[in-house]
């Protein structure tokens, strides 16, 4: 995983995501992730579609899909997603 900051999607509604990754942009990161675990992998891709489409000039950079071991059982694999944006206001 890289160094920018992480906004991780759980159960809340989407725009307070959205709200979190502008708080980030207004910080200065260059780059954010956003990243969702197995049932919130939809709601993380809501968020990429609702931030690309209400922030002027934000570019996904990546997507990855990864694997993410389960912590009480190591038996179990979750699928994780991680998409990567471009701060619009960073040179």
């Amino acid at each position: 995983m890289s160094s920018s900051p992480v906004v991780v999607v759980g159960k809340k509604k989407p725009w307070n995501y959205v709200t979190a990754c502008i708080t980030v942009f207004n910080s200065g990161s260059r780059t954010l992730t956003i990243r969702g675990r197995g049932s919130n992998i939809s709601r993380a891709v809501d968020v990429a579609n609702l931030l690309r489409r209400n922030v002027a000039g934000t570019q996904i950079l990546e997507i990855r899909i990864v694997e993410d071991v389960n912590d009480a059982d190591n038996s179990r694999i979750i699928p994780v997603i991680e998409i990567v944006f471009k701060n619009p206001h960073s040179p």
